[in-house]
This record gives structure tokens, sequence and C-alpha cells, in this order.
């Protein structure tokens, strides 16, 4: 199957409606496509550890609801997206990442 799932793309309306761009990244970069996240979303979701008006623990739990769902792949690929965001997000912020 190539391309976002019905469910993936009706989710990341879902976070276009309320506002929610962190989250969209989150749901963009954890998608059901058998495939590793894409960098552009990484990318963003990496310049976000470095804006003061992102909310790290809120991003965290974004994530952290991503490892509950019951396919494989979204929880593979939210657990990359964590790993890339503590190794490559900014130092000084990514504290709070880790103890939320």
């Amino acid at each position: 199957m190539s391309g976002q799932s019905i469910t993936d793309r009706i989710t990341a309306a879902q976070h276009s409606v309320t506002g929610s761009a962190v989250a969209k990244a989150v749901c963009k970069a954890t998608t059901h496509e058998v495939m590793g996240p894409k960098k552009k979303h990484l990318d963003y979701l990496i310049q976000c550890t470095n804006e003061m008006n992102v909310n790290i623990p809120q991003l965290a739990d974004t994530l952290f609801e991503r490892t509950a769902n019951s396919s494989w792949v979204v929880v593979f690929k939210a657990l990359i997206t964590t790993h890339h965001l503590m190794m490559y997000g900014n130092e000084v912020r990514h504290y709070s990442f880790c103890s939320s």
C-alpha cells in the first residue's frame, strides 16, 4: 500500500483544525506506511525543540500516545522519532523531554 492510510489523513486533518502543528508533525512522522519517518517531519520536530513557545512535555506525550497504537509500524516509527529527537534535538531543552 502506498501513501498514508485514511486514518492517518483524518488524524492529521484533526490536528490541523485544532491548530496543533506539532501533533500534526508527529502524526505525519508516525504514519502506517512501511518506511522510515520522512526527513521533513523529523527536521520540523527538531526545529520545534529549539523554539521557546513549543511545549516539549506535550510533544513527548504525543509521541508516547503513538506507542500505544495497534500497528507495529506506528509504534516503531514513534520510537525512531523519539530517538532522533533525543539525539539531535536541543540539548538544553531535551532534558524536559526525558523527564515528562
